[in-house]
């Protein structure tokens, strides 16, 4: 938003601006729809989904972390539309086969626990960052702008508090903010709120807030290694707290998350790294002698979370009596044999072949949960 916010004072890159002139805001508040940001004409609004009924919907929406090279290929190969990549890991760039990337600035535990000091720092410096945010993104992407986890692995390592690794955060979002303003990114910045508890939480979105730091895009860290139960509570939490205008982004929501009483609803977005697991030794049914037989596992890995994905969707969508477009979620669509039939042909053998194994019942292969801090790194 080019000009401050005449109610709340929010502008600048971040701050959505309301997306029409109508409204009967000026009568009852004093204030022309031109001159609020998106926030405010829809919280002073008596009806808001008159104005905002798609933002007002849950479009929900998923990002498959690429964390290592084999799922770099197999995101590539299916031609997912939805990627998060890591700053900080080796393959960092475009797949180029995206629709819309995420480019997660890589703040997990890892990134400062081998350092020495007395707070936590990034390898380099915060216009390097976003000249690279510049260079990969355009104008439907996300980026998230650099946080501090609150873990009792970096509590510890560095002796602060979850006070001091809030400050740092906020600090970051600041300069971060302001450096993208003057580089004229286009892609859209994604604040990241940091806690211990649900309290926490919420004062860090106050503390965002008056800093003038808070975007209109949220994400909620350091949840990736929580329980289901708290990562729920955290969620709700937030979206109850937050205006309706807000979008909302899970990092790190596994599936048994996802099936949670209320959390779809919940969230605009989220993502994961745990559509890849870890094992080895995994026997899948027709191997071919194509040349992505090595990749076959894992694109039926990738199958299958993307199933099971549509299904929690579609599924929480139904109870609440809503309809919803799952094009994202192959096996939940009704174009999937569309989507499949433009892939290559390797690539549509190994999809018949895992349809197959479906139809005739064949055993599925034993998912395992990754769970340590390395394992699990691209959950956050």
């Amino acid at each position: 938003m080019q000009k401050e916010c005449q109610r709340c004072g929010r502008g600048g890159l971040g701050v959505k601006p309301c997306q029409s002139r109508r409204g009967d805001t000026e009568v009852s508040h004093g204030f022309r729809p031109g001159q609020l940001c998106r926030r405010c004409h829809t919280d002073i609004l008596p009806d808001p989904e008159v104005l905002y009924p798609q933002q007002l919907s849950n479009g929900f929406e998923f990002y498959y972390a690429a964390a290592s090279g084999t799922s770099r290929k197999v995101l590539e190969k299916i031609e997912e539309s939805h990627v998060l990549v890591s700053y900080l890991t080796r393959n960092n760039g475009r797949l180029g086969t995206e629709e819309k990337h995420f480019v997660d600035c890589g703040g997990n535990p890892q990134t400062f626990l081998s350092q020495t000091g007395t707070a936590p720092a990034y390898p380099d410096s915060h216009k390097d960052y976003v000249e690279y945010v510049a260079d990969q993104t355009s104008a439907v992407d996300r980026w998230a702008l650099r946080d501090y986890p609150v873990t009792e692995s970096v509590k510890s390592h560095f002796d602060v508090g979850v006070e001091k690794l809030q400050q740092l955060t906020t600090d970051a979002h600041r300069e971060l903010l302001d450096i993208a303003q003057d580089r004229q990114v286009n892609a859209t910045p994604v604040s990241v709120v940091q806690g211990e508890t649900v309290r926490d939480y919420l004062l860090h979105v106050d503390q965002l807030e008056d800093a003038g730091a808070l975007t209109d895009t949220i994400a909620i860290g350091s949840i990736a290694f929580k329980s289901p139960e708290f990562k729920q509570k955290v969620i709700l939490a937030l979206r109850e707290g937050l205006s309706p205008s807000f979008d909302l982004h899970g990092f790190g929501v596994s599936l048994s998350t996802l099936r949670k009483d209320g959390v779809v609803a919940a969230l605009d977005s989220a993502d994961s790294g745990g559509w890849l697991s870890q094992r080895t030794n995994t026997k899948h049914p027709a191997w071919g002698d194509d040349q992505s037989k090595s990749l076959r596992p894992s694109l039926y890995e990738y199958l299958e979370y993307t199933k099971d994905l549509g299904e929690i969707i579609n599924t929480q969508l139904t109870q609440r009596g809503e309809s919803e477009s799952l094009d994202q979620f192959l096996w939940a669509s009704e174009t999937a044999e569309n989507q499949s039939s433009r892939l290559p042909g390797e690539i549509q053998r190994i999809v018949a072949a895992y349809k197959q194994e479906k139809i005739e019942g064949m055993s599925e292969p034993s998912r395992t949960q990754a769970t340590s801090d390395q394992s699990s790194i691209s959950a956050y």
